[in-house]
């Protein structure tokens, strides 16, 4: 089974020297957020990407689940 899909928007535009904290994750820019998407396996997960969201002095908007239908194609 794959791993669910979460859609993560924060306030404004995530410098890039933060950007090397979220790796893992597809950023898309859609002023006034950002828009982080990404595979996570279990829900420890979703609160650790929570908690570094935090802990890099991010506003947290909303965090969602992507249905499967929804999940953005993977980059060619």
């Amino acid at each position: 089974m794959p791993e669910p899909t979460y859609q993560v928007r924060v306030s404004g535009v995530i410098p890039d020297e933060l950007l090397t904290e979220l790796r893992d994750l597809t950023v898309s820019v859609e002023p006034p957020e950002t828009v982080l998407h990404g595979s996570l396996p279990d829900q420890s997960a979703v609160v650790g990407l929570i908690s570094r969201i935090h802990g890099l002095g991010l506003r947290l908007i909303e965090v969602r689940r992507l249905p499967a239908s929804e999940e953005p194609e993977p980059p060619r």
